[in-house]
């Protein structure tokens, strides 16, 4: 019943959010962690540093962590999760295939954490490696290439051991497979460096501590369910802000029109890249300045700019207007706290309906400019929802 009601109140605070579709602000990653559909290996140090309330209680958040996802083999909004252990050596548990539900799991982890190993080292990069591995195998019949993979690590200490087994460098490697790395850095007894080191190994915004308040909410906010929302391949995220590893990512997902066309043929350019794309929106200047980077990194040209963005003068409604995906009512400008509009603009909406950023020159940032609906060329920029838990991508690369 505990876990039904923490259930429910998690449906109805994330899914609120991300109803932010169909009103003037961008939606946050969904969260329902029934929903979450990853495959990750949970890592434990397991040597004397741990000791055994340790231990207990590392497992204790393990379990909560998982409680509410739904961890099968069957394919869909599934998580699978493997269990490895390291002190001086690391042993596999348990790999991706061996849970069929979620009750097993919980038990299976308490037991293998039941007590230290006699190892007085901790040696991370042998947990890590291992769970490459388990990661590495539990793909090699090619099913669930859609879902994205994540290693979490419970460690008491941080030690290197050596060049040839730096676990920064090992680290680097699997990030750059795709695969994020969560950190918890269970540090008992004061030992220096251990969160620094942790940090080091983590994808930015990962590293968490035991010292941290509802650690397992924060592992579940601001790492799993991060980790699972994501955009399709040749599809940016936008993020709080451009260009910073750390930033926390939105539900949508970006990208520019390679190839000049006018403001109505880019519109139908966007509708026909993915069902649920259209023109970019702007609803404040946090997203502003995120498209304008992202736009100038993706030219490759030096400025000024300009690109058609998806506002445009509604007759009916006699209104500057939003676009949105295909059967959803456009959003009206009018009552937004935000405008950004170049100087002498709007025009006159009769002979110029639609909007473009422009930059009026290399030094100044860009504004709202209008133009004509069928008359100039430019390139675009198209946005659409991003996988997450209330978004399943079957054919997600």
């Amino acid at each position: 019943m505990r876990i039904s009601l923490l259930s429910s109140i998690f449906l109805v605070c994330f899914v609120s959010l991300h109803l932010a579709y169909g009103q003037n602000i961008d939606p946050e990653c969904a969260c329902t962690l029934g929903n979450l559909w990853l495959d990750v290996v949970v890592v434990v140090d397991n040597s004397q540093g741990m000791s055994n309330d340790g231990l207990t209680q590392v497992a204790a958040d393990i379990a909560t962590v998982f409680a509410q996802s739904s961890i099968t083999q069957v394919l869909g909004q599934t998580t699978r999760v493997g269990i490895v252990t390291y002190g001086q050596t690391a042993a596999v548990k348990y790999d991706l295939t061996a849970f069929n539900d979620t009750d097993t799991f919980i038990n299976a982890i308490f037991n293998v954490t039941d007590k230290p190993t006699t190892d007085t080292e901790s040696y991370i990069y042998t947990g890590l490696s291992a769970a490459q591995t388990v990661l590495h195998d539990g793909r090699t019949n090619g099913k669930r290439d859609n879902v994205r993979q994540a290693i979490i690590v419970y460690a008491s200490d941080y030690k290197s051991q050596g060049q040839e087994k730096d676990p920064v460098q090992l680290a680097q490697q699997i990030k750059e497979d795709g695969i994020r790395i969560i950190t918890v850095a269970f540090n008992q007894f004061g030992a220096e460096g251990v969160l620094e080191g942790l940090a080091n190994l983590s994808t930015p915004g990962m590293a968490f501590t035991n010292k941290d308040i509802d650690l397992a909410g924060e592992i579940q906010r601001n790492g799993l369910c991060q980790i699972n929302c994501f955009c399709p391949t040749a599809w940016t995220q936008y993020t709080s802000q451009f260009g910073l590893a750390s930033a926390r990512g939105f539900a949508l997902c970006l990208k520019r029109g390679e190839i000049d066309a006018m403001w109505t043929a880019a519109s139908i350019a966007c509708q026909n890249m993915a069902n649920s794309a259209y023109l970019v929106s702007e609803f404040d200047e946090a997203k502003h300045n995120f498209v304008y980077q992202f736009f100038k990194n993706e030219s490759g040209i030096p400025g000024p700019y300009i690109y058609h963005i998806g506002l445009s003068w509604d007759i009916p409604s006699q209104q500057w207007m939003w676009e949105q995906y295909v059967g959803q009512p456009k959003i009206p400008l009018n009552g937004s706290s935000y405008a950004s509009w170049n100087p002498g603009e709007p025009t006159s909406p009769s002979t110029k309906p639609c909007v473009a950023n422009q930059q009026l020159s290399p030094d100044t940032s860009p504004g709202w400019s209008t133009e004509a609906r069928y008359i100039g060329s430019e390139r675009y920029v198209c946005q659409m929802g991003s996988c997450d838990t209330d978004h399943y991508c079957k054919d997600a690369a």
